[in-house]
């Protein structure tokens, strides 16, 4: 089954789809990041306030959702040539869905203009680093997230030509 029959994807829709992404992310930070981020910055997740995060988003961007039977299992977003978000459920993930959102995202970045995109991820992310690696993406800088009480967690940062 391919990743187009098995989910729908679609524009997410601004002052319709905030809250059911700010559900999703929280769901993928607890799945993605147990043993990466510290336990207190995940059990500090709140999707009322990832809610009000994603109505600031959609003003600021373009995010693409992909659902199954009505549920949102993954979503990308881009602000700019930045690729901010890329996540599935964990139940979802090795069925083409990440490749299939970047490429969306992607093809959002060309159509504004630009000629490359470029995305940061936690460097201790493996699993997401060996994916954007596969997908082109080159290591070029490494930073502080920025985190208040963490500094020593980094994140690094991947170009990607789009012609």
């Amino acid at each position: 089954m391919s990743v187009l029959t098995r989910y729908q994807t679609r524009m997410a829709v601004p002052g319709r789809d905030e809250h059911k992404l700010g559900r999703l992310i929280v769901a993928c930070w607890r799945e993605a990041y147990p043993g990466i981020l510290p336990q207190p910055l995940l059990d500090g997740l709140n999707a009322d306030r990832e809610t009000g995060k994603w109505r600031q988003s959609l003003r600021n961007g373009i995010a693409w959702i992909a659902e199954q039977s009505g549920e949102a299992v993954g979503v990308g977003h881009i602000h700019g040539a930045e690729v901010t978000t890329l996540y599935a459920r964990r139940a979802d993930q090795g069925m083409g869905l990440g490749t299939e959102l970047l490429f969306r995202l992607f093809d959002e970045v060309t159509c504004l203009g630009r000629r490359e995109a470029f995305l940061w991820a936690l460097e201790e992310n493996t699993n997401a680093r060996r994916f954007y690696e596969r997908m082109g993406g080159r290591l070029v800088a490494r930073r502080p997230v920025g985190f208040t009480g963490y500094p020593h967690i980094m994140e690094v940062r991947y170009d990607f030509a789009l012609d």
